[in-house]
């Protein structure tokens, strides 16, 4: 059995812009590379010198690594934005794609814990706000229990005034006008009419 050898080039990409990052650059040049066939690839996030940067580094053969290194030239994840990609040679280890995609997975779910993480804890702060809100709530149906309470009272306190006052002023006016009667009969007796 004959075993078939070919020659191995190795690069590095360097990916330049101002939205580079959390766009999914890796994850996109990934399924790029595995598209291409390339059996060692990775990419990395870097902030160097204050500039946000995708390093991609490659290993395969020469006509595949053209291929790829073509694409990342002309191709980006649509909400990316690419100020610059540069090429250089690269001797170092390159791990392999597979490796790399576990890495990401991994890496995915880390995030995707850390913020499962995050909105269980919102969650319990909002549910802290909530019982809060509910508290006030229930104060304030206590306070308002006690104005109709005292508005009841205040109701049946004037009521029972209102009829206390109409029975003085019908006493008031009967008295008035039994004082008229008799006023006009000693006028009557006065002038003969009696």
């Amino acid at each position: 059995m004959r075993v078939k050898m070919y020659a191995v080039m190795k690069t590095q990409a360097v990916i330049t812009g101002s939205k580079v990052h959390d766009v999914g650059y890796r994850t996109f040049l990934l399924q790029k590379a595995l598209r291409y066939g390339l059996l060692q690839f990775d990419a990395s996030n870097e902030l160097i010198r204050g500039m946000s940067k995708v390093v991609v580094r490659a290993e395969g053969e020469p006509a595949i690594i053209e291929a790829f290194s073509s694409c990342i030239r002309s191709e980006y994840p649509p909400d990316a934005i690419v100020s610059d990609v540069s090429f250089e040679e690269y001797s170092g280890y390159v791990i392999s794609t597979i490796d790399y995609m576990h890495l990401i997975q991994v890496e995915q779910l880390s995030k995707g814990i850390h913020a499962i993480i995050s909105i269980d804890n919102k969650q319990d702060r909002m549910l802290d706000k909530q019982d809060q809100m509910l508290d006030k709530q229930d104060q304030m149906l206590g306070k308002q229990d006690q104005m109709i309470q005292k508005m009841d009272h205040m109701e049946t306190s004037i009521t029972g005034e209102i009829k206390d006052l109409r029975t003085d002023l019908r006493s008031y006016i009967d008295r008035k006008f039994s004082v008229m009667e008799q006023d006009i009969q000693q006028i009557k007796v006065k002038i003969g009419l009696m």
